[in-house]
């Protein structure tokens, strides 16, 4: 179902201008409000534009009270067009072929872009399609920013395609080939029709070219150059005919006019030469940057064509509010606002791009739900509404019942935490006597194995230790997680491993000025061996048995304490 009613925004490179159309009782477009608001259009204020885009919806709706769901014409610097012949297919295999060709001629990837496309002719044989994309990080931000002054967008066209539209609606008897030139602030957009295939070239010359060049040639920043440059092309300048700043604007002007006169004939063969159309028979031209007042003269020497104005507002009817806003003096800015409008007036079936991201087309979908979704929301509410009270009260009731019985419980429950206390200090209490046993019968172990020791020593003869040095496994560091079995319960830790660093000497008497002999050596294995018998004793290790002294050897070595009798 067609919208009676269209709010249209034309974000622009320096304004932004926002029309609301309704259809009049011919069929015709009325423009029923207007509002336009300027902004900077400096290039190195690329990072400021969506902030001032917003800005500017902003104090247009303070102003005029404009505002809700809106049709966007996105600039041509942040559009891309291209447009390719496949071989004609039916309508349910154009997808992938489309798709692949999008892959192919759009120079991203086609996941960081939001693309479209549409037919623009299809003879049979071959079928002619625009593609179009934007970076959807762009149009991410510019959705965010309209949708932050009031406007959120449900449709977002390229401003080339909007030109098309505005064009084919403002001159239906038209049927030729014809140029249509839109010169804005930061891109130029070239329209060639042909009867009812159409192609389009963005240009990134524009007006602030012709700024450009008059902030370097007179060294002032780009907003004094825009403003000289609009007083002395608009007329409304006091500067003597022979300042040096009027003759900049007048140099800069000029050196535009022919560069953009060249593009554009480049542009017009490069098109007749690919597409083997007819050669155009006139040129339309608008936008802020048709204003510089030899451009159409230097446009028609160059293409031998005529030129003419293009009337924005020709098939436009004008409300007494939109008149009072000047809609008439900024007719030149308008195309693209009123092509976003044709849809209400556009035949049934006609299509059109949307570079709108999926995240806004997704939030669109849902608000056109949401009516549908609160009636059902509330037809469940009222289905619902009975049993939910009768729960309502009963919980009520059983809430009650359970204060009673928690009133009831509160003494049971201070004697359960008194009895969890006493438990706490218990296990604490057992800990305390395990600890004092362990010291204690370590006390003991000590002095029975020393004399153990002394027994083993006296057996051999000729025997002393120099050297008892006792080494403990480390404790386990505070917080470390204890070891689990295989069901994931913790296990109790081991008794830490004490191991004793002896070191002594034997005297061989039988060969005191000598090396020592191997009955020394047998006696010392026979010590070792005895250790070894000893219920304290676990294992010994590391022996070692240096011989570097006559008459005595010595001995180093290493006892692993039985846990079953740790010292």
């Amino acid at each position: 179902m067609r919208s009676p009613r269209v709010l249209a925004v034309d974000i622009g490179a320096g304004h932004v201008a926002c029309g609301v159309f309704t259809a009049g009782a011919a069929g015709r477009l009325v423009l029923q409000q207007f509002a336009i608001e300027a902004h900077s259009s400096d290039p190195s204020h690329e990072s400021r534009w969506a902030t001032e885009i917003a800005q500017s919806l902003g104090a247009v709706a303070a102003r005029t009270k404009l505002g809700g769901a809106s049709a966007l014409a996105v600039p041509g610097h942040l559009a891309l067009t291209k447009f390719i012949k496949t071989p004609s297919m039916a309508k349910e295999k154009r997808g992938k072929i489309i798709a692949f060709e999008a892959a192919e001629n759009i120079p991203y990837p086609l996941e960081e872009v939001v693309w479209d496309h549409l037919v623009v002719a299809d003879d049979g044989f071959d079928l002619e399609v625009m593609l179009t994309a934007a970076k959807f990080e762009a149009m991410q931000t510019l959705c965010t920013a309209t949708d932050s002054a009031g406007f959120p967008a449900e449709r977002a066209v390229p401003a080339a395609l909007a030109l098309n539209l505005a064009f084919r609606y403002n001159y239906p008897e038209v049927h030729g080939s014809v140029i249509v030139i839109n010169v804005g602030a930061r891109s130029t957009n070239l329209l060639f029709i042909e009867g009812d295939r159409f192609y389009v070239r963005t240009l990134a010359l524009a007006g602030n070219a012709v700024t450009q060049a008059i902030a370097e040639e007179l060294r002032i920043d780009f907003s004094q150059a825009e403003t000289l440059k609009v007083q002395v092309l608009s007329g409304h300048s006091d500067l003597p005919s022979g300042s040096p700043s009027r003759a900049a604007v007048q140099r800069a002007a000029t050196a535009f006019n022919s560069k953009l006169g060249m593009e554009i004939t480049r542009s017009a063969l490069n098109h007749r030469r690919q597409s083997g159309g007819e050669a155009a028979t006139a040129v339309y031209l608008t936008g802020g940057g048709s204003l510089i007042s030899d451009l159409p003269a230097t446009l028609a020497e160059r293409l031998k064509l005529p030129v003419n104005r293009y009337e924005s507002l020709r098939q436009v009817d004008l409300s007494a509010n939109a008149r009072a806003a000047g809609a008439e003096a900024a007719a030149s800015v308008l195309a693209d606002l009123v092509g976003l409008a044709t849809q209400i007036v556009a035949k049934k079936g006609e299509q059109e791009a949307s570079l709108l991201p999926p995240s806004v087309t997704e939030a669109i979908a849902f608000r056109k739900r949401q009516p549908l979704l609160v009636a059902a929301a509330a037809l469940v509410v009222l289905a619902f509404a009975p049993p939910i009270i009768y729960l309502h009260l009963l919980a009520t009731a059983k809430l009650e019942q359970v204060t009673r019985v928690d009133g009831q419980l509160m003494p049971l429950r201070a004697l359960q935490t008194r009895n969890e206390n006493h438990l706490r200090e218990i296990e604490e209490a057992k800990k305390q006597i395990a600890a004092y046993r362990g010291a204690y019968e370590t006390k003991s172990n000590w002095i029975n194995f020393l004399s153990d020791l002394q027994q083993r020593l006296v057996k051999i003869e000729d025997v002393w230790l120099d050297k008892i040095q006792v080494v403990r496994a480390p404790l386990p560091e505070p917080g470390a997680t204890p070891p689990v079995d295989a069901s994931g319960a913790p296990v109790a830790p081991a008794a830490p491993t004490v191991r004793l660093l002896l070191s002594g000497r034997l005297l061989d008497v039988a060969n005191p000025q000598s090396k020592v002999s191997p009955e020394a050596r047998q006696r010392v294995q026979q010590l070792l061996a005895s250790f070894t018998g000893s219920q304290f004793i676990a294992s010994v290790e590391n022996e070692k048995f240096p011989d570097n002294q006559n008459g005595l050897l010595r001995f180093d070595f290493t006892l692993v304490i039985n846990p079953k009798k740790t010292l």
